[in-house]
């Protein structure tokens, strides 16, 4: 996801609101998480500028927004910076980057029989360690349509995925492939047993991943299309990034794109308390309760918009969000009353 180097020099107003209130310091930090964006560090400078935070965002247009909301209230002037990690700026330069992938042989029976034998070590047992329990509600809506579909769910941890596949019945879980950064899981690396479950083929087997190219644009759905022509689903993550805050983050259009030019249903499903097991931002993991929601399958009339149909994917997915925040986690069952 990309990092930003936020700058900031604050007005008189913002000095004399921090003076008078020290907790009005996190209001840039604030700003921030209200745009979806983790904080990586955050610290107030001494010399030509007072705040320096340093945080990541899906997008530039998040960023900018962030900033220019600040700038209307407490910062005199700011300064956005662009970053990357050293290390890969160190093999871009060096031009060491390249990527595998995708695999179309990850779809043969043989590799589906291999990741079903691998099951237990690559998920499963993760599963039954953290989760504690994984409750699952609304299986049955898989049986109101033939044929494959579109899963997705809303993002918070890195252990959603875990969540996702874990709540699926085996016929659909057998057969579902999910898009994973290709400059982080697809990078073509030299031999060695250390870095086995990180080799491009161990994903694409055992994982059952694809690489997705980060601002690839409209190409980048060639592979899932494909994919959804032989039959498979997709798991996919409409919010692009995990979400910090208490409200889901703003649909991407490729789940809606997928869903009406290959005519299949879309199956959303609620995720809740994955994010208490391990928070965005955090290594430490405490098992829990984790809820996996599975509503009602979204079906596309002809002719409607792309627009419209993420839309109507949102809703579907915000609103047992919404009962799960007022109600708790148990509240986001499908047909809850």
């Amino acid at each position: 996801m990309p990092a930003y180097i936020l700058l900031a020099r604050h007005s008189k107003r913002g000095q004399r609101e921090i003076a008078g209130d020290p907790d009005n310091l996190l209001n840039i930090r604030r700003t921030l998480e209200q745009w979806e964006a983790n904080i990586l560090a955050d610290f107030f400078t001494l010399g030509e500028w007072d705040h320096c935070t340093v945080f990541e965002v899906s997008d530039n247009l998040r960023a900018q927004k962030a900033v220019l909301q600040q700038e209307f209230t407490e910062t005199d002037e700011s300064l956005l910076l662009p970053a990357i990690d050293l290390d890969l700026f160190e093999q871009l330069i060096r031009k060491e980057i390249r990527t595998e992938g995708p695999h179309e042989w990850q779809i043969k029976w043989w590799a589906r029989l291999a990741r079903l034998a691998m099951r237990w070590y690559q998920y499963d047992r993760w599963i039954w360690k953290y989760f504690k329990p994984l409750n699952i509600t609304g299986s049955e809506n898989f049986k109101k349509f033939r044929g494959n579909c579109i899963v997705v769910a809303n993002h918070t941890s890195h252990f959603d995925t875990l969540a996702l596949l874990g709540s699926l019945p085996i016929g659909v879980r057998s057969n579902i492939y999910m898009g994973a950064a290709a400059d982080r899981w697809f990078l073509r690396k030299g031999g060695g047993r250390k870095e086995l479950e990180l080799q491009p083929w161990y994903n694409s087997l055992v994982g059952g991943s694809f690489p997705i190219r980060r601002g690839g644009g409209s190409a980048t759905l060639d592979y899932s299309k494909w994919l959804l022509e032989k039959g498979a689903n997709l798991g996919i993550f409409p919010e692009g990034t995990r979400s910090t805050s208490r409200h889901m983050a703003r649909f991407k259009h490729g789940v809606s794109i997928l869903a009406l030019e290959k005519k299949v249903p879309v199956v959303p499903v609620y995720l809740s308390g994955v994010s208490a097991i391990r928070p965005k931002g955090s290594r430490a993991i405490e098992p829990g309760p984790v809820w996996a929601h599975i509503q009602e399958p979204v079906f596309f009339e002809d002719g409607m918009e792309v627009p419209d149909a993420t839309r109507k994917i949102f809703e579907a997915l915000n609103t047992p969000h919404q009962r799960a925040l007022e109600q708790g986690p148990e509240a986001g069952h499908w047909h809850h009353s």
